[in-house]
């Protein structure tokens, strides 16, 4: 297995390098390339070709990498263009080769900080949790003494009354035994007004026991206490014991924040919404999608940041991005507070989006249900792509902007996605700028048309109503002023996540 080339694996007889070839020492001594201690390990075993020793391993990256080889293939490299005559060529060659190697190596090396950036956010994100963590545990406890202070003077007024109701008790029986043995009249004058006495005291305490017994307070403090307590507790037993044997990680190929990844997953929903440091280079980054399937296929939204706000982006046939991180668009929807919705349509022609239009929908109203289910693409149909169809009643206090002809995006379709779908009270409104409205009244055929409109009405009221634009009406009346309506769509569609 010996050769005079320390360059090479004596293995593979491939010269060593910065990746898969890289020299890694053995236990015994000697070395190999990466890839061929790979190739070598079996069941957790390695058997050294060279002195045939047995070394434990299940990697090859448990092995260090033989950094004084690598220096002497360096140093080699230098003489044989200090030693060995080399043409212009050559020596470019060479030259160049290096430069390539050092801008490769420049490159990991920004990689590589880059990666403890976003790990030490990582790390400072984590951290405020604990102490987040820490104070609401040190408030449980602190109520918990609380707690244990009021039932503490509660037994204790407790057991004050009780030495008083026992010291009653002995002298309702002596007043019994005075009047069972009173032979005289005087006797029994001062044996009955003892006892009218007596029991004039055991009746108040009785009533007095009864009027302070129990504190409302203490028994009320008590129980929500304990009720958060086991909570927490029960929770806190679903977690990992400090005995579990750490996961596994994977290839050592991963970068620092895919192996943390790996133990600790870097999305969900709580680190969404908490829009920690790398969940937000995530999203930024473009590789955070929300998925749903749909008879068979499965259909993916864009996550996005825009103004400090998470944008869910309407549901589309499309493939999910190589490496995304997925969240379940369920899960994502099941957040909206439906008394308060925020969607937006972004509106552009000649394949430019020009502005984003903001509206907050009625809470709790058909229409705003099936606007909502147009924004989000929930049920297969979208406004994504389609044509703004007309600017109605342009100049006047009435001007109109329409659209969401989502069949024939020319006018003539619009379904209504939901069924049972009336006129009531609830779409009645004054005439402002901004309003949104079923452009055809809620019991007609094209109901998922609509109308945004662009001044106020003076004393006036809007019929279908259902959204109020909140920002981006400067938007509206730009198409509305539009030479050629036909030519704006709606580019794109969606709905705010709470924060």
């Amino acid at each position: 297995m010996e050769n005079d080339n320390p360059e090479e694996c004596k293995v593979c007889i491939v010269n060593y390098d910065k990746t898969k070839h890289r020299p890694r020492t053995l236990p015994c001594g000697h070395t190999f390339c990466s890839l061929c201690l790979t190739g070598m390990i079996k069941k957790d075993n390695l058997t050294c070709p060279t002195c045939r020793v047995q070394h434990k391993a299940s990697s090859a990256t448990q092995f260090p990498i033989s950094y004084d080889m690598e220096a002497i293939i360096r140093k080699l490299k230098v003489l044989q263009l200090t030693v060995t005559p080399s043409q212009p060529n050559e020596r470019r060659s060479l030259i160049q080769e290096k430069e390539d190697s050092i801008s490769r190596l420049l490159g990991s090396f920004q990689e590589a900080v880059i990666q403890l950036e976003r790990y030490e956010a990582q790390l400072h994100d984590w951290k405020t949790q604990h102490e987040e963590l820490l104070a609401k545990i040190n408030d449980l406890a602190e109520r918990n003494k609380a707690a244990l202070k009021l039932l503490e003077d509660e037994l204790s007024i407790l057991l004050y009354q009780r030495k008083k109701g026992e010291e009653g008790v002995k002298r309702l029986k002596t007043t019994q035994e005075s009047l069972a043995a009173a032979n005289t009249t005087l006797e029994a004058a001062t044996a009955l007004d003892d006892s009218d006495r007596c029991n004039a005291d055991v009746e108040e305490w009785i009533q007095n026991c009864q009027k302070i017994f129990p504190d409302i307070t203490t028994i009320h403090t008590s129980l929500k206490v304990r009720e958060s307590t086991k909570r927490a507790l029960e929770m806190m037993a679903d977690t990992h014991t400090p005995e579990d044997a750490p996961p596994l990680l994977g290839d050592a190929n991963y970068t620092i924040m895919e192996k943390v990844d790996q133990l600790a997953p870097i999305l969900s929903i709580e680190n969404l919404r908490r829009l920690s440091g790398p969940v937000k280079a995530l999203i930024e980054g473009e590789k955070v999608v929300a998925v749903q399937q749909d008879q068979g296929r499965q259909l993916s939204s864009r996550i996005t940041l825009h103004r400090g706000r998470l944008h869910l982006h309407t549901l589309l046939d499309q493939p999910t991005p190589v490496h995304a991180h997925t969240l379940e668009h369920g899960t994502l929807m099941s957040l909206l507070d439906r008394r308060s919705t925020l969607v937006f349509l972004d509106l552009g022609w000649a394949g430019n989006p020009r502005g984003r239009v903001y509206i907050r929908l009625s809470p709790d109203t058909g229409l705003a249900k099936q606007f909502l289910l147009m924004c989000t693409g929930l049920r297969g149909v979208t406004y994504a792509n389609t044509r703004i169809l007309e600017v109605w009643n342009k100049g006047t206090e009435f001007e109109m902007v329409g659209g969401g002809d989502y069949e024939c995006n020319n006018g003539q379709g619009g379904t209504p996605l939901l069924e049972g779908l009336t006129n009531c009270e609830a779409y009645k409104r004054p005439a402002r700028a901004g309003t949104v409205r079923a452009l055809h009244g809620p019991e007609s055929n094209k109901s998922a048309q609509f109308s945004i409109t662009t001044r106020d009405c003076v004393n006036r009221e809007w019929y279908w109503a259902f959204g109020q634009v909140e920002s981006g009406l400067d938007v509206v009346k730009t198409v509305a002023s539009h030479k050629s309506i036909r030519d704006v769509t709606v580019m794109d569609c969606g709905v705010l996540l709470p924060p």
